[in-house]
């Protein structure tokens, strides 16, 4: 079995249906880190100005910014209650710089696998990285020089639908040879405005991660 774990509340049917179009019969189940709390305790725990605030979507469609430290314990108990219903491989949907996970199954963390991909395979291009809200982007970008990929960055909101434009006209302007799409809530059709916008490759978190999870889990089963 492949465990998902988002963020903010589950269900999350736009990740099922990634996984249902990619690994079509693989078992999994979602769970969600703020799953047990309710969406007014959710937010009690919001704190925009905090250590890499994370956009949590709650069970009311609304969201929060929850900083990373404060969603990491809550994520890796999701893992041990993955790990103990049998998942040999846990997926955390999001792209945020978490830090290992001491776990009993396999952790995989779409944040350390995006920046590794594109330096493998554009170490001298010109990268551009998309975050959901302003609130990230400096934290990102450092992420992302710690992995050692020197990024430009720009800010658009899946949930809003804001940014797709003027993302469009940074990454041209650059010219980005290569953009990367830093949040797991953006879906295809996202995808598909902004490679018509920026005018070059766009790397989707939500569907690369799907088919490493799948490789994996072919290869232990």
């Amino acid at each position: 079995m492949i465990g998902l774990i988002t963020l903010g509340h589950s269900p999350r049917p736009d990740h099922e249906e990634v996984y249902d179009r990619i690994a079509p019969g693989v078992p999994r189940t979602l769970v969600g880190a703020l799953d047990g709390l309710s969406c007014a305790e959710a937010r009690s725990l919001e704190d925009k100005q905090g250590d890499s605030p994370l956009v949590c979507l709650l069970s009311d469609k609304t969201t929060v910014e929850i900083p990373l430290p404060t969603l990491f314990p809550s994520l890796e108990r999701q893992v041990e209650v993955l790990a103990s219903e049998g998942a040999r491989l846990a997926v955390v949907l999001c792209c945020g710089g978490f830090p290992m996970v001491n776990a009993p199954i396999q952790v995989l963390l779409p944040g350390m696998i995006m920046p590794a991909l594109i330096k493998a395979i554009c170490p001298a291009g010109k990268i551009g990285i998309i975050v959901p809200n302003e609130a990230q982007e400096a934290a990102a970008v450092e992420h992302w020089n710690e992995q050692g990929v020197t990024v430009a960055s720009a800010v658009v909101s899946p949930y809003e639908a804001t940014g797709f434009t003027e993302a469009g006209e940074k990454f041209r302007t650059l010219p980005a040879d290569l953009v990367a799409i830093d949040c797991m809530g953006f879906r295809e059709e996202h995808w598909q405005r902004l490679r018509d916008l920026c005018g070059c490759p766009i790397l989707l978190p939500t569907t690369l991660a799907a088919r490493v999870a799948l490789e994996i889990y072919k290869s232990a089963s």
